[in-house]
């Protein structure tokens, strides 16, 4: 009875100190700034990713449609999407926190829509691009 009282007392330590460095290892977090999540969007579009960290980050990863379309090294991080690089239709945007000494961390997936064409058709001319 005794061996098991302390495997018990020696789990619980365990788990203790787990959940104690999982908490004081929590990945840095971002956002996107620049487009709403269900916008419509044309032209170029600013990004700004506005990082929460715990600890030094050494960048931020980009990706629009899952494919990476930036690695920012420095703060502020900022990118000009080129929607008129993507279909009209709908796309979606999200960041990679690259830490130093963490687990990466990762922003909310947006979802938004380009309408680049409509742009065009209503200026009279095409969008070759």
């Amino acid at each position: 009875m005794k061996r098991f009282a302390m495997i018990l007392v020696l789990a619980a330590l365990c788990w203790g100190a787990v959940a104690v460095l999982s908490w004081a290892c929590s990945p840095p977090e971002g956002g996107i700034n620049g487009v709403k999540d269900g916008s419509t969007v044309s032209g170029t579009v600013k990004l700004e990713v506005a990082v929460t960290s715990e600890t030094e980050v050494k960048g931020v990863d980009l990706y629009a449609d899952d494919g990476l379309a930036a690695s920012l090294e420095e703060s502020p991080y900022v990118y000009e999407l080129d929607t008129t690089t993507l279909a009209d239709g709908e796309h979606t945007v999200y960041a990679k926190v690259r830490a130093l000494k963490r687990a990466d961390g990762k922003s909310d997936t947006l979802t938004f829509t380009v309408e680049n064409q409509k742009e065009a058709d209503d200026s009279g001319s095409t969008n070759t691009g």
